[in-house]
């Protein structure tokens, strides 16, 4: 079977390529693009070529860029260039040259795809890149997502050479006499890819000479394994989380009775930025009182009782809000909505913990909403002595992170409102109130 023919069978299994379909080409120059461009234009399919040039490697970064463009125009393909400088967005934003590199290369393809209506974006990763992935993954440390290597297809992203070997690819280019560009920087043992393909590999093959093909059908079958953990995953996330407001609460019971706590809260805190050595360490901390807490770069878990709360690390916002005389809505810390009219006979007040029905008469404005304060005291609702609000709080067991988030309206020094949970007894409505002020909090 001809590597056409393979590429476009193992498309059609992974459906990868669909009739129709318009693909952009990823296309550096070297022997693993210029066999893919080859073969999707061979086979008919509408291709257009995308080159990035990251201005890395001096005049060998546009002696590419030409060639691309030259041999994009004797098969009368369409060709997009894109240059970078890929150093200084590097040094901008903290990241290795290679990251960068491949940030602004996805990029650049994402907005060229979407802008210009392609399908499908091919890049042409093959099946020695994906054993390397995967001796890369393994020597990192990682989870079962790792353990598949590349995949075929990611959103727009399709990889159609990833059946075919390296070698497989050097005969279709010797026998077809594809021309193509040698990166200088594949030879260097300097990148942690190369120096797998150059040493760890050629010396695992010395013990086992099949271990190519070996590693391949493992991943092909991990993939597989994949889905079903995948579908385990999701079914215990449903039974162990549920949401209030932008709060996630996690329950400890049902995640530590799981087959594998560990690997479970890995995979439900892995998209928040948490590695497997913090949630190892979140585990071994259930021993610990509430308040404990751990955080990533966006978020931050705390423990409340039963439950781990997990919350989104916030922008500092203003501590202290004016409400004068004539606001009937606020957006900002939280939603409120105003409403004052005149007590009617019969009038039965609001006591839903998001509702404050307050009198009038007893406000003095402006009105200040701030986040409340060790040594803050009020008199609860239907009680007749003052009662410190970190003790109110601790009776309601509030986590920790929902009595951080809690806000309080003041009149003339007393707290009046304590926003989603009571009103003072001293504002409540009586039987000589005459004017009501209604607050709402939504949510």
């Amino acid at each position: 079977m001809n590597l056409q023919t393979a590429m476009l069978q193992y498309s059609s299994r992974h459906r990868l390529l669909k009739p129709g379909n318009k693909v952009l080409a990823a296309v550096s120059g070297g022997i693993d693009s210029m066999v893919m461009l080859r073969l999707l234009h061979g086979a008919g399919i509408q291709v257009a070529v995308a080159h990035c040039n990251f201005g890395l490697r001096g005049d060998e970064s546009n002696l590419d860029e030409a060639f691309v463009k030259a041999e994009a125009e004797k098969l009368g393909i369409p060709c997009q260039v894109e240059r970078f400088d890929t150093s200084a967005y590097a040094a901008q934003n903290g990241l290795s040259t290679q990251m960068a590199a491949r940030e602004l290369r996805y990029r650049w393809f994402h907005e060229l795809a979407v802008r210009e209506g392609f399908d499908a974006i091919a890049v042409a990763h093959n099946r020695d890149d994906r054993i390397e992935t995967l001796l890369i993954n393994l020597a990192r440390g990682t989870g079962i997502h790792g353990l598949s290597g590349i995949k075929q297809q990611n959103g727009k992203i399709i990889r159609p050479l990833l059946f075919a070997s390296r070698k497989e690819i050097e005969a279709y280019a010797d026998t077809c006499d594809v021309r193509f560009r040698e990166d200088s920087s594949n030879t260097t043992d300097k990148y942690v890819r190369n120096y797998i393909r150059h040493h760890v590999i050629p010396g695992l093959e010395q013990y086992f000479p099949g271990i190519r093909q070996t590693l391949d059908r493992d991943m092909e079958h991990l993939s597989d394994v994949e889905l079903f953990y995948n579908e385990a995953i999701e079914r215990y996330k449903r039974n162990i989380i549920t949401t209030r407001d932008d709060l996630v609460y996690i329950n400890l019971q049902g995640l530590t009775q799981s087959p594998s706590p560990p690997a479970l809260l890995y995979e439900i805190l892995k998209p928040y930025g948490f590695s497997n050595t913090v949630t190892s360490k979140i585990l071994k901390g259930q021993r610990h009182p509430s308040g404990r807490q751990f955080f990533s770069d966006t978020h931050r878990i705390v423990y409340d009782r039963q439950s781990l709360v997990l919350q989104k690390l916030e922008n500092q916002q203003p501590h202290k809000y004016m409400i004068d005389e004539n606001t009937l809505y606020l957006d900002a810390p939280i939603r409120l909505e105003i409403d004052k009219f005149e007590k009617s006979t019969g009038f039965i007040p609001d006591t839903s913990p998001d509702s404050a029905c307050l009198d009038g008469s007893k406000l003095q404005y402006p009105l200040l909403l701030r986040k409340w304060e060790y040594g803050d005291m009020f008199c609860p609702l239907g009680m007749k002595n003052m009662k410190k609000l970190s003790d109110f709080f601790t009776n309601t067991k509030l986590s920790l992170v929902e009595k951080e988030r809690r806000w309080v309206l003041v009149s003339g020094g007393q707290i009046a409102w304590i926003a989603g949970l009571r009103i003072d007894d001293r504002f409540k409505i009586t039987n000589e109130t005459t004017h009501v002020v209604k607050i709402t909090m939504k949510r």
